[in-house]
């Protein structure tokens, strides 16, 4: 799921879709399933931290971002 969410969202390269399935090494029916349940349990996570820990998810976001 780190892969996925990694390589979709944050990784530095924009891949095209093909190419995104290709070194996940999965169908596109198998990548939406998991990176849905992916961006599912990271909403969950979020939006049921107290609010002092939404900003340090937000901050860990930033930086993975701009890693």
């Amino acid at each position: 799921m780190y892969d996925i969410i990694y390589m979709t969202f944050l990784g530095p390269d924009k891949l095209m879709h093909e190419e995104l399935l290709y070194r996940l090494d999965i169908s596109a029916r198998h990548y939406y399933r998991i990176r849905t349940q992916a961006i599912n349990i990271i909403a969950l996570r979020l939006w049921s931290a107290p609010a002092g820990e939404v900003d340090s998810w937000l901050e860990v976001l930033s930086i993975l971002e701009n890693w």
